[in-house]
């Protein structure tokens, strides 16, 4: 139960911004409708169980390394001219004046929807590994891990799209959805894939997992 909370809190984010671009929600609205009571929740799992806390802030680190090695791969393309940033719009999304906000936007960017999808891979990472028999377990190596990421960052970004295909405004507010942007979004996430899938090794992913399952 513990697991699946910290997947939704993970989720928090990113499942606010989609409300937004659905038009169901404003993003401020949106945030203090998911992501303030997912805070409260991580606040009460952190002061119940101390190991969620600490499963909660690796997840929450990796997130933001991994974000940070998605845009050493994406501003280059920006650069280039290849594909837009839509960053600072979802600043301008939050503060609700219609104007583009970079700062605002990428500390959503890396502390809510970076950080919020680390914690939603440890989570179901230390939820679904306990389940296996410990032969299966043995077979998780850390190539294994990467590929597990990289399945998740497919995941992330097969959200993203079906996103913005049945938003009104998704694609305005977002990025069009060509095959340029469809090729180069996807090598983004799967960077950030393989950075989650590296760095719960480098986060000692055994401990963390087993830990998370003894502690009930």
């Amino acid at each position: 139960m513990a697991a699946l909370l910290i997947f939704g809190i993970g989720f928090s984010p990113i499942t606010a911004l989609a409300l937004s671009l659905m038009g169901i929600f404003t993003l401020p609205i949106a945030s203090v409708l998911l992501v303030v009571p997912a805070l409260l929740i991580a606040i009460g799992l952190s002061c119940y169980r101390a190991r969620y806390g600490r499963l909660m802030r690796h997840g929450f680190i990796m997130g933001i390394l991994a974000v940070a090695c998605y845009d050493g791969v994406r501003i280059p393309f920006i650069m280039a001219g290849w594909l837009g940033d839509f960053i600072p719009r979802i600043g301008g999304m939050l503060i609700g004046d219609g104007k583009d906000h970079a700062v605002i936007g990428y500390l959503w960017r890396y502390l809510g929807n970076g950080g919020g999808m680390g914690m939603a891979f440890v989570g179901a990472f230390s939820l679904l590994r306990p389940l296996l028999a410990e032969h299966h377990q043995a077979r998780i190596t850390p190539l294994v891990m990467k590929l597990i990421g990289l399945g998740f960052g497919c995941f992330v970004w097969s959200c993203l799209i079906v996103t913005l295909k049945i938003s009104p405004q998704g694609e305005e507010k977002m990025f069009a959805i060509t095959p340029a942007s469809l090729l180069l979004s996807w090598v983004g996430h799967l960077v950030f894939g393989y950075a989650l899938g590296c760095l719960v090794d480098r986060f000692r992913s055994e401990k963390i997992s087993k830990g998370f399952s003894h502690s009930g």
